[in-house]
């Protein structure tokens, strides 16, 4: 049996904190918010007000938190844990926080005080089943001390080391973010070629234990993004600036992150680039040019990749070749205006996506009329538009004529 001290009951801190209690280990708890503490004192261990109390007459104290910033401040911090700890008292720092900070929080550390690096490599379910790898670096005598405590939570991989650990952590996550932002734009080819999204994750599923997490869906965080974000950017540390493929995956992620996708599962990377990828349109007026003389169209529309759907002039015609409702302009654009909506939800789209609508009227008066109908179904910003006059069109009694192009996305 161990004396610990377990500073931080998170997501990941508080399963493995149960893992070394069911294990038969004397273990004391200290969260910043108390009340995570309860569960655990329940099943027989010790709630601590501060680090510095829970760490009192420890022989190991595990930290399991956010950043480096809460790693120095529950040891180093008002009532931190260090000044409390006895010669020969081993803290293993299980955070991810990146080898730079590892090694400040170890210089800071007294004489006599072990100290190992142990990032974990898994994730909630892991933790539950003790199957975690602890990516340890460390000296041997230190590392051997933390054994009866590891075993309880998985298997431990000795990186090297003090510090060797967390720059494994690392390369591992960095390549885990980067794995789930190539499917998000491998399922984006797959819409843009027309294979089914399922049938290609299925696949994906066969060479990629993420597709597989992509696959399981629903539950819980396991991983949340902000996290991601956070090891990424350690990992790139400035390195990286100005090209590469983590450089790339870390824009991505930070798109996420500004979209305010933080508290939600790394998973949730994928679906975002995928949907990014797809065609996109910008309507609006360039600075540098005086703006419409009326807010009906806009300048200019701006499509990223992706297919677009040209619509062929419509006229109020009915299946048996009449014009429905002959001299009613405000009617005819109903009819028109219902199959154009028709024509656009057949292929994903709406109105919204509409780029450009060009319209052939028969009297130039009646525009008004037009303009009534269009603006109930265009809400949006409205798009680059041309409206002509002619004498007249195909069919006789047709008063106008309306083709579009639109972005499918």
């Amino acid at each position: 049996m161990t004396r610990i001290a377990f500073l931080g009951l998170g997501r990941m801190g508080a399963p493995m904190a149960a893992r070394l209690l069911a294990a038969g280990h004397d273990l004391a708890v200290w969260n910043r918010t108390p009340a995570r503490t309860a569960p655990l004192v329940e099943a027989g261990a010790t709630a601590a007000a501060t680090p510095a109390e829970a760490a009192a007459g420890r022989d190991l104290v595990i930290t399991m938190l956010t950043d480096a910033g809460a790693v120095e401040d529950a040891l180093f911090g008002p009532a931190g844990a260090v000044p409390a700890l006895a010669p020969g008292t081993v803290i293993a720092d299980m955070s991810t926080i990146g080898p730079d900070a590892v090694r400040r929080v170890r210089d800071r550390l007294p004489a006599g005080i072990g100290f190992v690096d142990a990032p974990v490599s898994g994730s909630v379910p892991q933790a539950d089943a003790g199957e975690l790898v602890i990516l340890a670096g460390a000296a041997e005598a230190d590392l051997a001390r933390c054994a009866p405590a590891f075993e309880a939570l998985g298997h431990v991989r000795h990186a090297g080391p003090p510090g060797a650990g967390a720059a494994l952590k690392l390369v591992v996550n960095g390549v885990l973010v980067a794995n789930f932002a190539a499917l998000g734009e491998a399922l984006a080819v797959a819409d843009r070629l027309g294979v089914d999204g399922g049938l290609a994750l299925d696949l994906l599923s066969r060479v990629s234990p993420q597709a597989r997490r992509l696959q399981e869906g629903g539950g819980p965080p396991r991983f949340t993004l902000a996290l991601a974000a956070k090891d990424l950017g350690l990992a790139l540390d400035g390195s990286a600036q100005g090209g590469g493929v983590l450089s790339a995956v870390q824009a991505r992620t930070q798109a996420a992150l500004d979209d305010g996708l933080g508290a939600r599962d790394l998973t949730t990377l994928t679906d975002h680039i995928r949907r990014s990828t797809q065609m996109r349109v910008t309507l609006g007026n360039p600075d540098t040019v005086p703006a419409p003389p009326n807010p009906a169209y806009s300048h200019t529309a701006y499509v990223t990749q992706g297919p677009m759907l040209y619509v062929s002039g419509q006229i109020a015609m009915d299946e048996d070749g009449k014009v429905d409702a002959p001299g009613d302009m405000t009617r005819q654009c109903e009819v028109i205006f219902s199959l154009l909506g028709r024509i656009l939800a057949a292929h994903g789209a709406g109105f919204d996506d509409v780029v450009n609508i060009r319209t052939f009227l028969t009297d130039m008066d009646l525009r008004a009329e037009y303009a009534a109908v269009r603006f109930r179904h265009i809400t949006g910003t409205p798009p680059t538009s041309t409206t002509v006059e002619v004498p007249r069109l195909f069919h006789p009694d047709a008063l106008i004529e309306i083709e579009l192009v639109a972005a499918i996305p």
